[in-house]
């Protein structure tokens, strides 16, 4: 255990991934500090001190109001038909929820969003790992991934609703297939990146297996499965309710498909702002601060 650990702390901890939503810099040394132009916010460093939480707290809330501002133009200058405006959004989304229907769609679609991201990540951390680890699965089924990347996400989904039929089953199936070869594709690029020099440092000090995948391999590949997984969330719950509108009577996609067939642009909108904005507490107040937590190693190489 100790070699191991000597081992690490000679070559230095691994770094984040090149691309993905984790947010990681590619190409800063250990103990050097990141770029001026590097948000440290999104390299899994907050702000060190009060006012520069403020700071950011307040750029944030200057971010939404411009984006505020802007959907006003927007929709005064296309018609409010087309782009209902902001205060017509929240009093359709107060309907909604005297109706009764919001929360029961949200939780619906929740739950099929969690079934396929779970289902798709499992997949895709075995078969990208598998490829980054082996030489003949790379060579055997490495095209397969840029394939499966390829297929229209509508044909997944057909697929899908006609082997399983028109049920939560086949959508959670269907929406897994369609996310799982680019979470696949990233896992596979991460693993590529791996330094082979810890790998045989650990083998010349004897270190098991079990011990290696633990402490060399894994603080190696998590920040690319913690990308590949925010990533994979985004598009899961997107290519859900597509999913819904297809093929489902229930959930924030059939409510938008319904809506939109009634021309009424107001329950649209309404329909889908607040799982947005679930989604953005969940970036915010989950990923955000479990990335800063796992990766706080990044923090201590940069002072």
């Amino acid at each position: 255990m100790t070699s191991t650990t000597d081992a690490t702390a000679t070559t230095g901890r691994p770094g984040g991934p090149s691309t993905g939503p984790a947010g990681a810099t590619p190409g800063t040394p250990p103990g050097s500090a990141p770029p001026d132009d590097i948000d440290t916010e999104q390299v899994g460093m907050p702000p060190r001190t009060l006012s520069e939480r403020l700071a950011s707290a307040g750029w944030t809330a200057l971010s939404a109001v411009l984006l505020i501002a802007l959907w006003q133009v927007v929709s005064m200058r296309v018609g409010s038909t087309v782009l209902p405006r902001p205060i017509q959004s929240i009093g359709a989304i107060g309907d909604a929820i005297e109706a009764g229907y919001l929360w029961s769609d949200m939780r619906i679609t929740a739950v099929r969003i969690a079934g396929a991201f779970a289902l798709a990540l499992s997949l895709a951390i075995t078969f990208g790992v598998t490829l980054g680890m082996s030489k003949l699965a790379t060579k055997l089924f490495g095209n397969w991934v840029t394939i499966a990347a390829s297929i229209p996400s509508l044909l997944y989904i057909v697929i899908a609703y006609l082997w399983v039929g028109l049920n939560d089953r086949a959508a959670i199936i269907g929406g897994a297939l369609v996310v799982l070869p680019t979470i696949t594709f990233n896992i596979w690029q991460g693993m590529k990146s791996l330094d082979p020099e810890l790998s045989e440092m650990s083998r010349a000090f004897g270190v098991n297996r079990r011990t290696t995948i633990a402490k060399v391999l894994l603080p190696q590949t998590l920040p690319f499965i913690f990308a590949a997984s925010r990533l994979g969330l985004a598009l899961t719950w997107k290519i859900m309710i597509f999913v819904e509108l297809l093929g489902r009577s229930s959930g924030v996609g059939y409510r938008i498909q319904y809506w939109y067939n009634l021309f009424n642009m107001e329950r649209v909108l309404a329909a889908a702002i607040p799982f947005i904005l679930v989604m953005l507490t969940l970036e915010f107040a989950v990923l955000r601060p479990l990335e800063r937590h796992l990766f706080r190693w990044k923090r201590e190489e940069s002072r």
